[in-house]
């Protein structure tokens, strides 16, 4: 009869100790652990199905919408304005400013509005910035 009663004594002792366990977490810290996991086991990420991806949607063709088109094709060049120098012999050099798509309509028109022995070259160009106050109108020479 000693062997039964050790063996119902053994699992006493071992529930006494779960329980003495269980009564030292302090009470703020019941909280707190309530509902999450315990501070050794490592944080894993959800296991989520692999979100099926679908093909993205096709768009009907633009009916009034035209087609890109290359900037020499259909479409006017943008404006610049460029300084044109003009020279008569023996006199100051005049510097114009014109706004124009290119350099060489730029030199045509200064050249057309001045005298016939008039040397024009080309002298730079002007930022919009600069060339907003000067309110100039395409392909008219503007003396600066």
């Amino acid at each position: 009869m000693p062997s039964a009663i050790k063996a119902t004594a053994a699992p006493k002792k071992i529930k006494a100790k779960a329980e003495s366990a269980k009564g030292h977490v302090a009470k703020g810290h019941v909280a707190k652990t309530q509902g999450a996991k315990t501070q050794g086991a490592k944080r894993q990420p959800a296991k989520h199905p692999p979100a099926k991806k679908s093909p993205p949607a096709k768009r009907p063709p633009a009916e009034r919408s035209p087609a890109k088109s290359p900037p020499t094709a259909h479409r006017a060049a943008k404006q610049q304005v460029f300084l044109v120098a003009a020279q008569r012999r023996r006199e100051a050099l005049r510097v114009y400013a014109v706004l124009t798509s290119s350099e060489a309509v730029a030199l045509a028109i200064v050249e057309a509005a001045s005298a016939e022995d008039v040397t024009v070259e080309p002298v730079g160009r002007l930022s919009k910035k600069l060339a907003r106050p000067l309110r100039l109108l395409i392909g008219e020479p503007h003396p600066i």
